[in-house]
């Protein structure tokens, strides 16, 4: 017998996922295998005993949702991802994301209380595709609550050097990935950590770390690593190479939008213009204008180097 709309669904099993040293779990009603949903999170999966206070948890349930009531506050119908397949909205005491299937008929909803530490995932019956969604809707869920806890997801692709991280920023189709490869091509001892949503954590000491997550845009990159953040630049396709430094506001303005915050929610977005601050305090920013070149690749290690 199905439980009523408005009742919480019984839970069968939790998943933990350790992020960026902070706990995510995933709870399910519907005796799924989460970790065949979820292929990119394995190296985040932890055991319960291991996990720390969950700073968000999810539950996804097939059960029943019915749409927004009459009077709910649309924030957004935009989305590069999700295209007009989604709309944002807000209730007195939660928001409400919804996403439209694009394989069966339907619509998926997530309600999540405004600081995103407890939200429920309603599954689309009969979805064929819905690691895509789940993925996003748990970056999401993770990305806002994350910021109470001194910790942003940034839309960068990084590299490891050593004990060193090194965060490219840009526009989509600035070149990010490409800058990221030159490394890996000609600047000895890079790796790739994270080529999408990488997070950047301020710890107990003030010092600024970045670390990967389980969400990497279309390069398979899911590692569970932090490093120490050496550096921040953002890219600019340019006929020629030329590196420049920021400070103050003009660093903050070259960071802030690469952050993932809801700007409607006054306590998150204040959480994340206070972290930013403390990062451009204490990490050097930079802007590259360059070619997609060995040269571009050599010219910001070496002015990295320098910094």
């Amino acid at each position: 017998m199905k439980n009523e709309t408005n009742q919480k669904p019984s839970v069968l099993q939790s998943f933990y996922y350790t992020i960026a040293n902070l706990t995510l779990e995933v709870q399910s009603d519907t005796g799924l295998d989460i970790d065949s949903f979820l292929p990119s999170f394995e190296d985040f999966r932890t055991d319960a005993a291991l996990a720390g206070k969950p700073i968000s948890r999810v539950l996804i349930t097939k059960e029943r949702f019915d749409k927004p009531p009459t009077g709910a506050k649309l924030l957004s119908d935009i989305s590069i991802v999700w295209g007009n397949r989604f709309k944002f909205f807000e209730m007195p005491d939660e928001y409400v994301t919804t996403i439209m299937s694009a394989h069966s008929p339907g619509t998926w909803f997530m309600t999540s209380k405004k600081d995103f530490s407890q939200s429920i995932v309603h599954w689309v019956y009969d979805s064929v595709a819905p690691i895509e969604i789940i993925s996003w809707l748990l970056m999401v869920t993770f990305a806002q609550s994350a910021l109470l806890y001194k910790t942003i997801l940034i839309h960068a692709s990084v590299i490891e050097k050593g004990s060193e991280g090194f965060a490219f920023l840009g526009k989509s189709g600035t070149g990010k990935s490409t800058h990221s490869n030159l490394w890996k091509k000609y600047i000895s001892g890079s790796k790739l950590l994270n080529d999408d949503n990488p997070a950047v954590k301020i710890e107990n000491d003030g010092k600024v770390r970045i670390y990967g997550t389980p969400w990497s845009g279309k390069t398979p990159c899911y590692r569970n690593v932090g490093v120490d953040l050496r550096a921040i630049v953002r890219l600019k396709q340019a006929p020629f190479n030329k590196m420049s430094w920021h400070t103050g506001q003009f660093a903050f303005i070259a960071l802030l939008p690469s952050c993932s915050a809801l700007r409607w929610n006054q306590d998150l977005f204040s959480s994340m213009a206070d972290l930013v601050e403390h990062i451009v305090t204490n990490v050097p920013i930079g802007e590259l204008e360059c070619l997609p070149t060995e040269e571009a690749a050599q010219l910001c290690a070496s002015e990295i180097e320098k910094a």
